[in-house]
């Protein structure tokens, strides 16, 4: 009789519960009995945050609560590294697995990127679906983990030590001792507890003098920025953000939206936010992706013609944008020649206009363009932001922080050598996490066969299998654990582990030498890209090539890319994105109907006529209105002209996403408008996708009449110029009809008007009562 081969998983997240799912449901019943430890009272994982209240619910997000429907910072309990209602920044189809449809947990209405705390409900029911109660140990915090050998070509056991810690996160024992350590021996261990361990802050003299600092990860909401400035001993000035990864760039939009907001916040008329500047310093060249990026659906002839504007990892993780050949997970710098071609590929995506602004310390001050291989981050106001000067750029890293409490000055040192940034009155330091508190539980000798550095927080290991393993320790892997895109390559890296431990008997099996030579060249180059010098030549992702991540996980499991389209044969199939719905597992028939769920909402979103696709446009272009317009406006025969602003706040209304306060100085005479974006799974959305409002005059900046709403058109339409042209239309109960024209620059708008037409003299005549004419400022 054969005994159940006992797993250790140390981490309730997305990549626990999917290597316990593995384990429990794609072998025969009896083949693993795994365990999971969560030191954390709920899983999830960086997902495990509060669900908010029902208000907040209403409203969409907490950055438009004001103080009384919140609590502050500082009287709230000890809370997540995420705010509950933050999107995602890739889609639902990248931020999901295979076998579980977001249909199943939120029912027909999934945003297109889902909030974190639908991320959270979604992973409590993948657990309900598939792991048995009894597998996963909440409040078990894992102290100590020891490999020892049972015997010569035996393999080995893993002796797990834990605390179990109260509801309350107290240790369970009656009194106040050292609380008890219990025990159990595994025949494998799952390190899958992610590189999010804990906030890290650089050693940075003068800094622990400053009254008004946080790591990013605590700047969650309205009230966490309100907090942030109320410590300041100045009250104006600037506020640095230092660190170019993403949450740098997320910091400073949300800063500068937050002092957007403040100045046109609906019902006032003083602009709190005038007195402070949003300085974002960083040493990398980036570039800025907004949410949603047009693709050219060049090999579909049914779709020629139109440009879809789709989720951005389904356009950046499309196979037929790769160039022919094998897939690239080549470690190491980039020659200048292939940094040459990574710049050109962002302009091509992003056009000509939004490159001025979404390219970051690309070139120097002679406009020499850069060398070294840029940094992606995600973030739709940001760019905008940096032209309207709302956000500030400084090229460089902090060295020291002097002057404080009455303000302090910050010396930056720079490629030209060092300036003072003064006037500063908070600091945001957005300079990500440290991984090690992630391992903190591995022995001192398995540390040293993984070659565990504390100080690298890229690459704290030295792994190989992409890293999920190391061949010198055969039951040790690692799920999830690498810096990027993890939910689809977690889950297939827990199926090749999981794969490769069921042909494992009581006896240690060899690794085939030739399979040994392969992972010590991989182990030698992630090594040699670890010894980079200087390290911002190493890029911002060690396996940055998730397209051939996923293809060569894939292809280890011998798992066929499910088609993408069901109206085209095999031989002639688009190509389509990579997300994990593309790669499930067959003859997993408790899965299958979920896996068509998705599948089918996948190809409704690549379908150019579908109403997705039409919420996407909409989304895409209200979010490229940002900023200044010159208008030249034709009515009855008169042209008049002036510039209009649209200037971003928080929704002040329930149901939608995203809002501006729209400014239009014409001929000296000042309009006020309120522009609103649909959430795209709001009622509202259904008839109307924006929709615009007059200002209440009795309360200034707050919306008051519906003037009118943009029905989008389903797709874009591709000019012979090459730009392509994006309609929305609505027809009034008058009879008037407004129609609304947008050319576009790949993700910037070129040019737009606005017609208004009334019904003619005779049967079928229509006469132009408005027409107006926006240009970019």
């Amino acid at each position: 009789m054969s005994f159940p081969k006992k797993v250790a998983i140390i981490g309730a997240g997305p990549s626990g519960l999917a290597t316990a799912k593995t384990l429990l449901h794609n072998f025969p019943k009896g083949t693993f009995q795994p365990t999971i430890f969560e030191k954390k009272h709920r899983l999830g994982g960086l997902w495990a945050v509060d669900y908010p209240s029902d208000r907040d619910r209403a409203n969409g997000h907490s950055h438009g609560r004001s103080r009384s429907h919140s609590q502050s910072h500082r009287d709230r309990p000890t809370r997540g590294y995420v705010d509950p209602n933050m999107r995602t920044n890739i889609s639902r189809f990248s931020v999901a697995f295979s076998d579980l449809a977001w249909e199943s947990v939120l029912g027909s209405n999934v945003p297109m990127f889902p909030r974190a705390w639908q991320v959270r409900r979604y992973l409590e029911e993948y657990a309900r679906r598939y792991i048995p109660e009894g597998v996963v140990g909440l409040g078990r915090r894992v102290v100590k983990t020891a490999r020892k050998r049972k015997g010569a070509g035996l393999g080995a056991q893993w002796e797990v030590h834990w605390i179990d810690e109260g509801e309350k996160g107290r240790s369970s024992a009656r009194d106040h001792s050292d609380p008890e350590i219990k025990s159990e021996s595994f025949d494998f261990l799952v390190v899958a507890s992610g590189h999010f361990g804990t906030p890290h802050t650089p050693n940075i003299p003068g800094l622990d003098s400053v009254p008004s600092i946080v790591h990013s990860s605590e700047l969650q909401s309205a009230d966490d920025i309100s907090c942030l400035l109320e410590k300041s001993p100045v009250k104006q000035g600037k506020v640095v953000i230092v660190g170019g990864s993403m949450s740098g760039i997320e910091a400073a939009t949300s800063l500068a939206l937050h002092l957007s907001s403040l100045n046109f916040e609906p019902g006032s008329t003083t602009q709190g936010g005038t007195g402070y500047e949003v300085w974002h310093l960083s040493t990398s060249p980036f570039w800025v992706l907004p949410t949603y990026l047009p693709h050219q659906y060049s090999d579909d002839p049914l779709n020629k013609g139109t440009m879809p504007l789709l989720p951005l990892d389904l356009f950046l993780y499309d196979l037929s944008r790769r160039p022919p050949g094998t897939v690239n997970l080549a470690y190491g710098p980039k020659s200048p020649e292939q940094v040459s071609l990574i710049y050109k590929s962002f302009k091509g995506m992003l056009g000509n206009d939004y490159s001025r602004i979404g390219g970051v310390n690309i070139t120097d001050m002679e406009g020499n363009e850069s060398t070294r291989a840029p940094w992606v981050a995600i973030a739709d106001y940001y760019a905008e932001f940096v032209r309207s000067r709302a956000i500030r750029l400084e090229a460089g890293h902090a060295r020291s922080i002097t002057g404080f409490p009455s303000g302090c000055t910050i010396d930056i040192e720079t490629p030209d050598g060092s300036k003072p940034l003064t006037d500063v009155a908070a600091v945001v330091m957005a300079t990500g996490f440290s991984p090690s508190e992630s391992l903190s539980f591995l022995g001192d000798d398995v540390l040293r066969v993984l070659e565990h550095s504390e100080k690298d927080h890229f690459l704290p290991l030295i792994l190989d299998g992409f890293s999920s393993s190391h061949s010198d320790i055969p039951d040790l892997g690692f799920v999830g654990f690498y810096r990027g895109a993890f939910w689809g390559p977690a889950e297939l890296q827990a199926q090749i582990l999981a794969q490769r431990w069921s042909q494992t008997g009581s006896e240690e099996v060899p690794t085939p030498a030739e399979n040994e030579v392969e992972k010590a060249k991989e182990r030698e180059t992630v090594r040699n890209f670890r010894n980079l010098y200087p390290t911002n030549l190493r890029g911002q992702f060690p396996l940055g090539d998730y397209v051939g991540l996923m293809e060569s996980l894939a292809r280890q499991l011998r798992r066929p890319r499910q088609p993408v389209s069901k109206n085209f044969p095999a031989d002639a199939q688009p190509l389509g994105p990579v997300v994990p719905v593309r790669y499930h597992l067959e003859n997993d028939h408790m899965a299958q109907e979920q896996a068509d769920t998705t599948m089918e909402a996948l190809r409704h979103t690549l379908t150019a006529d579908s109403k997705r696709a039409r919420m996407c446009t909409a989304a895409a272009i209200f979010r490229a209105l940002h900023g200044q317009w010159r208008f030249t406006r034709e009515r009855q025969g008169l042209e008049t002209s002036g510039i209009a602003t649209f200037h971003p706040r928080y929704p002040s209304s329930p149901g939608y996403e995203r809002e501006y306060l729209c400014t239009e100085i014409e001929d000296g005479a000042e309009t006020r408008l309120v522009y609103r974006l649909s959430e795209d799974t709001s009622e509202l959305a259904k008839d109307a996708q924006v929709l615009i409002w007059s200002v209440n005059q009795a309360s200034p900046n707050s919306a008051s009449g519906l003037l009118s709403q943009m029905q989008f058109e389903t797709s874009a339409e591709v000019t012979v110029l090459g730009d392509y042209r994006v309609q929305a239309f609505h027809l009034a109960a008058s009879g008037k009809e407004h129609r609304y024209e947008f050319i576009l620059d790949r993700v910037a708008i070129r040019s737009w008007s606005y017609t208004v037409t009334r019904p003619g003299s005779s049967k079928g005549q229509t006469q132009i009562e408005t027409h107006t004419s926006y240009t970019r400022f």
